[in-house]
């Protein structure tokens, strides 16, 4: 990494990082009973590592991905890569891959979420995953693909302002929006 890069990324590392799920706290004040060990890992090339991602407490990562070493398995844990990730990327992840089961209310809504998929909603799904598999090396069966990252994806996308309003607005229906709309005000409030 050359030296102006890596300066601009510690930087970003002091100036941002240290707060960053203390502010997805403060801004959601649901995520204040969750426990979960958080890393910042900047990292130049966020096209391949993503934003972030989620160890779920038995996860030791991939080979590709591997859990942090100082972080043992036993613990959830969030990594961040990317300097700009937000306060709602952080809920995002935390709530698709351990509040759905862990919180009671949160496993309600993605049950409710799941149970409302229309046909060509799981179509959609199968075109991610044939994606995936074509262009990331994808080689987890559907049925897991599914499971850990497809219906996790689909949970986020609208909620967490992950994919676009106009993509949201095909790929949701307006109940399905209602119902995340309804969750979102759960983790602003609590109530």
């Amino acid at each position: 990494m050359p030296v102006a890069d890596k300066d601009i990324m510690d930087a970003v590392a002091q100036d941002v990082d240290p707060r960053l799920l203390d502010r997805a706290r403060e801004e959601y004040p649901v995520l204040r009973n969750v426990d979960v060990d958080y890393k910042y890992s900047p990292k130049q090339d966020i096209e391949k590592y993503g934003r972030l991602e989620f160890f779920p407490s038995d996860e030791p990562g991939s080979p590709e991905r591997p859990r942090p070493k100082e972080f043992p398995v036993g613990r959830p844990l969030v990594e961040v890569y990317d300097p700009k990730t937000r306060p709602i990327d952080i809920l995002g992840d935390i709530a698709s891959h351990y509040m759905i089961e862990q919180d009671p209310r949160v496993q309600g809504y993605y049950n409710q979420f799941q149970k409302s998929l229309l046909p060509g909603q799981y179509d959609r799904l199968r075109g991610q995953y044939q994606f995936a598999q074509k262009n990331f090396g994808e080689d987890r069966p559907y049925e897991d693909w599914y499971e850990r990252t497809g219906l996790p994806g689909y949970f986020r996308g609208y909620p967490f302002q992950q994919w676009p309003e106009e993509f949201n607005e095909m790929a949701y229906t307006p109940e399905q929006r209602q119902l995340l709309d309804e969750m979102m005000q759960y983790f602003r409030t609590g109530e």
